[in-house]
């Protein structure tokens, strides 16, 4: 599972469920969010609540917020396999690959929150420097990867600059 996390409540109540359903020790998560606003993932760094108050900039404006929900928080400390910090340029790879996808795979509309946890899938997948991390967390060709997209395109003009201009490319 790789969820998304702004302040961690949508990423906690969905890791919260999951593990419920399935048990923690069955799943792998990986909870991600933008670099200037990375409260869970510090946290998840430091075992205690961290609250980032530098400026938030961001393309992931939805999940720009610095300071963790103390019980999504919790659940996330629990349960959580690990947590990363990510730039933008994964969630704008993220967007373009939904709107371009391969094969019969439909087409998906998604902002730059929403799409974060696509990036990082393929960036894991197709990184070199990634496959100890792949290798830690057991992904692999035959992995089933569970992620949500929580926005579609609330800024058309971002979008258009990411999706078709090439804004804020991955570098190799």
């Amino acid at each position: 599972i790789i969820l998304q996390a702004g302040v961690g409540s949508m990423a906690g109540g969905v890791l919260g469920a999951f593990c419920n359903y399935y048990g923690a020790d069955a799943l792998t998560s990986l909870i991600v969010e933008p670099q200037q606003a990375d409260c869970i993932y510090r946290s998840g760094m430091s075992g205690e609540i961290v609250n980032v108050n530098d400026d938030l900039n961001t393309i992931m404006a939805g999940l720009a917020c610095g300071e963790p929900c103390t019980i999504g928080w919790e659940i996330l400390r629990n349960n959580a396999s690990g947590f990363m910090s990510c730039n933008d340029s994964l969630a704008a790879s993220g967007m373009r690959i939904l709107a371009n996808p391969s094969g019969d795979d439909s087409k998906v509309i998604s902002g730059e929150s929403g799409a974060i946890g696509v990036g990082v899938l393929y960036a894991l997948a197709t990184n070199p420097q990634a496959k100890k991390l792949m290798t830690e967390f057991g992904f692999n060709k035959d992995s089933v990867v569970f992620i949500l997209s929580t926005e579609g395109n609330t800024d058309p003009i971002n979008y258009q600059n990411i999706v078709w201009e090439g804004a804020y490319q991955l570098t190799k």
